[in-house]
């Protein structure tokens, strides 16, 4: 009769701990590919450059760590039309569905959408 009560309480319980391990390791995951793709941006010569390198950097970071998803790219690259000399950054923010259509249970949500953004400074003093 326990056995009965608890095993479905056991399965909701592993289902929930592996969603919640899911969307954790997609968020690092898709940081780390925010990350990567504003490094690589930042050290690029032009916009043009920039938009392609940290497009393709995201895409294979996401891709190495085994997260499949297609993934948003947007970059601020404001910073390349700063003069020489001036501090400037370059940001890339990366959007990702995360999908939990194989571990999550009836009436849970098949996907999370997690979003992550970060900052790489561009050398003040290089030619832009």
């Amino acid at each position: 009769m326990e056995a009965a009560i608890l095993a479905p309480l056991f399965i909701l319980f592993l289902a929930g701990l592996l969603t919640a391990m899911r969307i954790q390791h997609g968020a690092a995951v898709v940081s780390q590919a925010a990350a990567d793709a504003a490094r690589h941006a930042s050290i690029a010569r032009t916009p043009g450059q920039a938009r392609t390198d940290a497009t393709s950097t995201a895409l294979t970071t996401l891709r190495d760590k085994g997260l499949h998803c297609a993934p948003q790219v947007q970059l601020g690259l404001a910073g390349f039309h700063r003069p020489v000399g001036q501090n400037a950054t370059v940001t890339a923010q990366v959007t990702c569905d995360i999908a939990l259509g194989d571990v999550a249970l009836p009436g849970m949500p098949g996907a999370r959408t997690v979003t992550r953004t970060r900052h790489s400074p561009l050398d003040p003093y290089r030619g832009r």
